[in-house]
């Protein structure tokens, strides 16, 4: 968990520690639209081991970890979109 908010641009953390989801207009997402073994299909594969760490310990996974799958599937869905405005604008 302490890697996805170090890996997050700083508007995106909140005084209380929360992430925020309001995302500036001038955001262009930068920080975390990277591919390869540096972006977010590294979270993506992290992701599946936490979870799946979980099964094979046969716990539920916690609250914490699909609440951090949401995150990467918002951020994921940020990109996209801001990524499909881009390319109608051109």
């Amino acid at each position: 968990m302490a890697w996805w908010i170090a890996l997050q641009p700083e508007w995106r953390i909140a005084d209380d520690g929360s992430f925020n989801y309001e995302t500036p207009t001038d955001e262009d997402w930068h920080v975390l639209h990277k591919g390869g073994k540096t972006g977010l299909y590294t979270v993506v594969v992290a992701l599946l081991w936490w979870v799946g760490a979980f099964k094979l310990t046969l716990e539920i996974p916690s609250f914490h970890a699909w609440t951090v799958v949401h995150d990467v599937q918002w951020v994921i869905n940020q990109i996209y979109t801001k990524l499909c405005t881009s390319a109608t604008k051109k």
